[in-house]
């Protein structure tokens, strides 16, 4: 076989096997599709690059009167000896970035949930996705282009019965467990931010202490409105709680009482734990 056609066929086989993986992988990067986008895009500009490179070169060549459009660049490529060395090395230099951003970048680990009823794992992208555990057991799919495997490790966090995050415990491959979280600190309030609350006026109040978690139940001695979200009715849950549970945040609105110049507050958690607080109300006139 000429040395023409080996090189051609070389080259051609080269960009059939990036088209091949790239096509194994799709159902992978689907996890992370914004990612995915970018990565299809510039992959298409660059194979446009090439083809129209490849075109305006080899324009009038008695060699591409048959493929002019598309296979202009692998025609042109093997007349010299140095085209072919440099168009081999980026052909290489472009298998190569697709093995480390595609099918290497694309971690499946396995998951022990033991006590955990979800975990929680943050993509690429920031992203952070929740996958619940099925008889405790979860599998995650990370896509995390040019990383080790323990920094996909890192990337997966426990979630326990009260949406409190906690690490995992790394084990042999891309095996994960969830072993039992960290003790919960005892439920109690310190203070209230700002600290003096504004009767018949709604707005977003902090409560700093300890032990606080998303399944918090707040209540109030006084009518009042006590919810996560304006958009609705009251339902005695924060808005926001901070992960290591020292702070959480709620909207409040108090209506006043006669005789009294202040509330109090009756906390209570999935985990049997109460507190109580109590936080002086302040009426403003209306003018």
């Amino acid at each position: 076989m000429p040395g023409f056609l080996v090189r051609q066929t070389l080259l051609a086989g080269l960009i059939v096997v990036n088209l091949l993986l790239l096509i194994l992988s799709i159902d992978w990067l689907l996890f992370e599709p914004i990612a995915a986008s970018l990565f299809l895009l510039l992959l298409v500009l660059a194979l446009l690059a090439i083809a129209v490179t490849g075109l305006l070169v080899t324009a009038g060549s008695r060699y591409t009167r048959p493929y002019r459009a598309v296979m202009g660049y692998l025609l042109w490529a093997p007349n010299r000896a140095s085209r072919f060395s440099a168009h081999f090395l980026g052909l290489l230099l472009l298998l190569a970035t697709l093995w480390l951003t595609v099918p290497r970048a694309i971690f499946r680990l396995e998951v022990n949930c033991q006590s955990a009823p979800a975990v929680s794992a943050a993509g690429f992208l920031g992203r952070i996705v929740r996958i619940p555990c099925a008889e405790q057991r979860a599998t995650v799919q990370l896509y995390q282009p040019f990383r080790t495997l323990d920094f996909a490790k890192d990337r997966v966090s426990c979630v326990d019965a009260a949406g409190a995050l906690y690490p995992a415990a790394s084990e042999i491959g891309p095996a994960i467990a969830c072993r039992n979280s960290p003790s919960r600190a005892t439920l109690r309030i310190d203070r209230l931010e700002p600290p003096v609350i504004e009767a018949n006026h709604i707005r977003r109040y902090r409560l700093h202490g300890a032990g606080l978690t998303k399944d918090l139940s707040i209540t109030l001695d006084a009518p009042s409105f006590v919810g996560s979200s304006l958009s609705r009715d009251s339902d005695q849950h924060p808005v926001e709680v901070d992960p290591n549970g020292q702070w959480a945040d709620v909207f409040l609105s108090v209506m006043p009482v006669a005789n009294r110049a202040q509330v109090s507050f009756q906390l209570a958690n999935e985990s049997n734990q109460t507190a109580a607080f109590t936080a002086p109300v302040q009426v403003t006139a209306l003018r």
